[in-house]
């Protein structure tokens, strides 16, 4: 005999309720999410950027104004790229830069983790390397101040605190993008890619949506920056026939938008660190984060009118 709606007991009502809600939250609460962003659009401060800033201010560096650096000389900086804006700088570091930086991060290396629906795990299969939070001496403090300066000292973009990246044999970091929580007033808007160790062979960075440089004059000149095999056949994995792949050359960067204005993110911006077939790759994390509103001598967000 079957059970009519009116027969359902409550303590099946609310088992029911409760595995739903289970499954809402490990499916990552995506009406959270639609929520949030539904309030982007409105006049004053994006509530969901205002949470987001009050997790994030421990790890954003607030611009001194007491700073003093030496100057610094770039050997080429290139444009690949306008839409999003992808540009690779020969020299970003110097050699004397580059070895300070392996130097201080050395006692610093752990496990690297991965972040899934707020978890964070160990797992080799996404990310397998060594991580190290920079200690932020004067040199560090002058890397962070340039990559600031690089971008025009963008209103409400501060530079987050730098890590360092280490890669042994098979070390890798599988496809991703830097944006995921991004929003119209909050999130990752631009990142650096700076190579300081690559005694390596292997470990490029790949980005497999980014077009070839043309006409063919352009793309030679660009062959040493890039991946341009000849024979596209010896590619066993056929995601590497397309798109950039930077090849790692200490002191050299790559810097790339993630965001576009309305706060949505590139797509183009999809990228990985390939594995390191011998060898060691040392790299180091540039995030630069928007936080409109953000006044770091305030307590609080200010209220932005649009």
């Amino acid at each position: 005999m079957h059970s009519s709606p009116s027969t359902l007991s409550f303590s099946s009502i609310f088992q029911y309720t409760f595995f739903a809600v289970v499954v809402y939250v490990l499916a990552g609460a995506p009406l959270s999410s639609f929520i949030s962003d539904s309030y982007s659009g409105r006049s004053g401060t994006d509530v969901s950027a205002q949470n987001v800033a009050q997790e994030k201010i421990g790890s954003l560096v607030i611009p001194d104004a007491e700073l003093t650096c030496g100057e610094h000389a770039y050997k080429g900086v290139h444009v690949l790229s306008r839409q999003p804006l992808v540009v690779y700088i020969e020299g970003f570091l110097s050699e004397k830069e580059t070895k300070h930086v392996v130097g201080v991060s050395e006692p610093h290396f752990t496990p690297s983790t991965v972040w899934n629906a707020g978890q964070e795990t160990l797992n080799t299969k996404v990310r397998h390397s060594e991580k190290a939070q920079l200690p932020r001496d004067q040199t560090v403090k002058c890397i962070e101040d340039r990559a600031r300066q690089f971008q025009g000292w963008r209103p409400y973009v501060f530079i987050e605190k730098l890590w360092a990246q280490r890669y042994g044999t098979g070390g890798h970091y599988t496809y991703h993008y830097d944006w995921s929580t991004a929003t119209r007033t909050s999130g990752r808007i631009s990142s650096f890619m700076v190579y300081l160790e690559a005694n390596c062979t292997g470990g490029g960075t790949h980005f497999p949506r980014l077009q070839h440089p043309s006409p063919e004059s352009d793309k030679h000149q660009w062959c040493r920056f890039i991946e341009c095999g000849t024979n596209a056949d010896e590619i066993v994995d056929p995601e590497l026939r397309d798109g950039i792949t930077f090849r790692p050359i200490a002191g050299n960067a790559v810097y790339w938008e993630n965001m576009r204005p309305d706060g949505s993110g590139y797509p183009e911006s999809w990228h990985a660190g390939l594995p390191v077939k011998s060898g060691t790759k040392i790299g180091l994390n540039i995030w630069s984060w928007l936080q409109v509103g953000y006044e770091p001598h305030g307590d609080n967000i200010v209220e932005q009118k649009e």
